[in-house]
This record gives C-alpha cells, structure tokens and sequence, in this order.
C-alpha cells in the first residue's frame, strides 16, 4: 500500500508537460461542448431531470477551462493533474452510465479519459485509469441494475483501456532506450596501446543493453590499413580477427550498401528498411559472414567517417521494428565516433614517435655518433704502438665501434625507411644479425627452428625481433651467466611468435612463470622488453627457474609494428 500512494503521489507530481496539457484541456472543453449540444437536443425521456445534467456539463466545461489555465500559471506547473484526472474519470462515468440510452456520443469520453492518463502516465496511467473506471461503474451499477449496457460499456472500456496501454507501454519503452542511448559510456583520455583491443567494450556492452541483442558485430576498418578489424561481443566478451580489406565492399548487397535494414531471417531474403519492406532474391549478406557468425536474425547500420568505415551488426533478436532502425543509426554513428578517435589517438602517437625520433637522430648525431668516432680513433692510435696481440683485441673492438657506428648512422640519416616495408627472408636476416650479437657477447646463440622456414617479413619487423632479442641475450650473459642461448621463432597469420631461452641461474630470487601484466604490475623481469611487447600491441610471458629463464612473445606484423621512441635500447 505504502508503495502505491509513493506511485500515485510521483505521477501527479510528474515533470510538466506543456504540450501535452494543453491538448488534454483543449479536448476537455471541446468534448464537453459537444456532449452538451448532443444532449440538449435529444429527446430525453420524462424521468430524466434535464436540467440537472445540463447543470453537470455547465459545470464541467467551466472546470475544464479553469484547468486549462493552470499550465500557463508557473507556480501551478505540477502536482494538479492527479486530482484533475480522478475529477475527469468521476464525472465521466457518472455522465456515461446515466446517459448511455441517448447517445453513443458519451462513449469517447471514456477514450479521452484513457487518452490523458495515457499521455501522462503513459501505460501506467491507463491501466490504473481502466482500473478505477470499472470500479466506479461496478458501483453505479449496483444503484441500477442495467446488465446489458453495464457489459457492453465494460468491455469497450477494457478494450480502449488495453489498446491505451500498449501504447503507453512502447511509448515509455522508448523513451527510456533513448534515455539509455544517451547515456553513452565516455570516451576517456586512453593510451589504446595499452588497452589490449578491449577499448569498445564499453561500448558493445552499452549497445547490447539497450537494444536487448545477445550478439553484437562491427566489421571496420582505418583508412589507409590494409586489413578490416571484426569485432564480435558475445557473452560479455568481446573476441577480434582480421581479414583482407576487400571484404568490406561485400558485405552486404549494393542495394543496401549504405541502408538500414533489419531481417528476422535472413533465408527468406526479405528486409525492412526506413521506406518499407524489400524482397531480394539473393544474399542480402555476404555468405561467408552468415556462416562464420550464424547470423539468422539482423538488424544492421553502416557509418563512414573521415578516416574510417564500417558496418554494425545486431545479432540473434526477433520482432525487429523502425524504432530499432533509428536506434542502430544511432549506435552506429556513435561508433564512428570513438573509431575515428582512436584512430586519430593513434595519429597522434605516430606522430609524436615521429617527432622524438628526429628529435633522437640529432641527439645521436650531434653526440653519440661524434663520441664513437672519437673512440675509434683513439683506438686506432693506440693499436700503433701495441703488440700484435693486443693490436688484435684492439681491433676487435674498433671493429665492433665501427659497426655501431654505421649503424646509428643509418638510422640517423633514415635509410632503413625507404627499405622499411619491404620483404626479406627471415631466415637469412635473422642469422646475419645472431652473428653479430655472439661476437659483441661472447656467448653461444642457436636459433634452433625457423617456421615456415621460406618465410618474409618486412625490414620493420626483423628489426623488433633484433631488438626483443639484443635486450634477452644482454639480461641473461649480464645478470643470469648464461653461456648458450636458444630462440625459437614462428610466423603465424599475421603474428610473429617469438621464443628466447638461456642456461642462465635464472632471475635473482624470481621463480615460476609470470603474465606480462603480472610482470609490469610488480616490476620484476626485463622491463625494457615489457614496454617494448605493450607499445607492438603484443603479449608476453617470462619463466624463471634455476636452469635459466624462457621469455615467450606473440605480436603483429601486419600495419601493427610502430617506431618506438625508446631507441636507446637499439644501441645498449
């Protein structure tokens, strides 16, 4: 009971609605004018008092124009329209009980009544109306017993108040999913490097939400990317895959290219869109999304922004209508929107590694590179007057000085840029520069399998693994004692896995296997490759035990591998 009066006293102190008051009053008076024509002229039977219900209408139009002021006066903007409606409802089944044998003019207030409640209280309000309605002819009833009119006027009630009440009820339900769909989660200051592909499913779980789908699939793609990402949110989890650019020119029929539609199954081939609804004879998607997602039920929304396009799918719901059309564009343009902000946010980070890196070139440059070259020649002088052993060792050195030396140079001047994209053997590449690292660490490095063995990889991605491999080989000959070193590399569809391990002591006081996240969070292992592995969007693992350490990396190689701006660790 307490509840119902918290209801009841919350519906009559609503948020005002001029619009909808003003229609209401107007009706009122309208309405009432109208009976009272229809019933001064009809021919009333003698036991009828007409003056009195003339006297009833009179009233009831002066009341209906007092009302029709109270949403002009500012004070009186809230809190009324309960007692008025209880007043409505009274008079109008007092009028319609007693005067149903002359008219059938009397039956639309009964729809008037619902109407406002309606529009006011939306379902709620007919349901209650309908309720204390019947409950105020049930009484008048019992002062005359009238059966037949007592049925036929209830159940054109009932069926007024059902139909008032379904209409409420869309009504409300959909204001409140575009309530929902504007309470849309923030897109917040966020480094995506570190978001692991994970930063739209605030978004996926929002769109689920409100428009009720088990599934949700977005097809996208970044200008310039030669890949389209699929994103699928499914269980609370939202799983990525790629597949080639082209597919996105397919995956729907040209006709609804740029359309809304929505099918709740699409084996019939039919659809209905914003102008109706359409037959195809064929596919209307791409067969080979259908299958991979089992796609039955879809409701889908393309967008297209400056630097990004793509398709929203909504998956596995019936009973699709317009206002789901509506609410997909919405939800898909509100995606354009974080797609295209983070794919600027990635611009920019480009942009700034850009701009360290020219700003480190000429810090090498004007310091590092002078520093070598003075080195070497000292080395060169002093090398004069050593003997000939010595002389070997020195040159040893001045050799490995020198090809650092080329080797800042080349990157200051940038001439790995042009040759950047290019594919090379990495078989071949890899082998080169193990060379390299055995002489300047003087320990034993095999790489024990290379698979496919025929396989190609841009100069870009040789020079990560180098570097991923230049810092393992370091940590463990300087902290670990290692002496052999083994490494394992596998390039999968898009992915390059990458397996290093040593005959180490392990790291000091660290045992058992750790997550990369695990390895940040505690600030234990290799920190430099940690960075290293979440700036190339990768994954990491590191096993530490008595018989050496086993760093295990996944990362991509397709449009994902960025300049990194930590470069030092190029020439540590």
């Amino acid at each position: 009971m307490p509840q119902m009066i918290d209801a009841l006293y919350a519906a009559g102190h609503k948020p005002f609605d001029l619009a909808v008051e003003r229609l209401i009053a107007l009706l009122r008076v309208l309405l009432t004018l109208f009976c009272l024509v229809d019933f001064a002229t009809a021919q009333l039977p003698q036991f009828y008092e007409r003056s009195a219900f003339e006297s009833i209408l009179v009233a009831y139009i002066v009341f209906g124009s007092i009302v029709a002021w109270l949403p002009i006066i500012g004070k009186l903007r809230t809190g009324w329209q309960l007692p008025v409606h209880l007043i409505d409802a009274g008079v109008i089944s007092y009028l319609m009980y007693f005067l149903q044998n002359l008219s059938s003019t009397f039956f639309i207030l009964y729809v008037f009544v619902l109407m406002s409640a309606t529009f006011r209280w939306n379902w709620r309000g007919a349901f209650w109306t309908t309720a204390l309605v019947f409950a105020l002819q049930v009484i008048l009833f019992s002062t005359n017993h009238l059966v037949a009119q007592f049925i036929i006027q209830c159940a054109f009630l009932f069926i007024v108040g059902g139909i008032f009440a379904f209409f409420g009820a869309g009504r409300e339900r959909s204001a409140n999913r575009l309530n929902q769909i504007a309470a849309w989660p923030s897109i917040r200051g966020q480094t995506y490097i570190d978001s692991e592909n994970h930063w739209l499913d605030a978004s996926l779980v929002h769109i689920a939400n409100v428009l009720q789908v088990p599934r949700v699939l977005i097809v996208w793609e970044i200008a310039q990317e030669p890949y389209v990402v699929m994103t699928l949110f499914t269980d609370g989890v939202s799983i990525q895959d790629r597949a080639p650019a082209e597919c996105l020119d397919s995956l729907v029929l040209a006709d609804l290219e740029v359309a809304t539609f929505a099918s709740e199954a699409l084996k019939s081939k039919e659809c209905i869109t914003s102008t109706g609804t359409k037959y195809f004879g064929t596919q209307i998607i791409d067969k080979t999304i259908q299958t991979n997602f089992k796609i039955s039920s879809v409701c889908s929304a393309a967008f297209s922004g400056d630097n990004c396009k793509g398709r929203l799918f909504l998956l596995d719901r019936l009973g699709w209508g317009q206002d789901d059309l509506a609410l997909a564009e919405v939800a898909a343009s509100r995606l354009r929107i974080e797609i295209e902000h983070y794919a600027l946010s990635i611009r920019l980070e480009e942009t700034a590694a850009s701009r360290e890196r020219i700003r480190l070139s000429r810090d090498l440059h004007d310091g590092s590179l002078q520093s070598l070259a003075a080195a070497a020649l000292q080395l060169k002088m002093i090398s004069a007057h050593a003997d000939e052993t010595i002389q070997d060792e020195i040159d040893g050195v001045r050799r490995l000085i020198l090809g650092e030396q080329r080797r800042i140079r080349a990157f200051v001047d940038d001439r790995q840029s042009s040759a950047q994209q290019q594919s090379i053997n990495l078989h071949n590449a890899i082998q080169r520069r193990i060379q390299k690292m055995e002489d300047h660490w003087g320990c034993r490095i095999a790489v024990q399998s290379i698979t496919p063995k025929d396989s190609t990889v841009t100069n870009e991605v040789i020079n990560q693994i180098e570097l991923l491999v230049a810092e393992s080989v370091s940590n463990a000959v300087q902290h670990g004692n290692a002496s052999h070193i083994n490494i394992t590399i596998e390039k999968t569809s898009g992915h390059v896995q990458l397996r290093i391990a040593d005959n180490g002591l392990g790291l000091p006081g660290t045992l058992g296997t750790y997550s990369q996240a695990e390895l940040a969070a505690q600030g234990i292992g290799p920190q430099s490759i940690v960075k290293r592995v979440t700036e190339l969007r990768g994954t990491l693992s590191l096993s530490s035990s008595r018989n050496g350490v086993e760093i295990r990396v996944k990362f991509p190689v397709e449009g994902q591998v960025r300049n990194i701006s930590d470069r030092e660790h190029a020439f540590g």
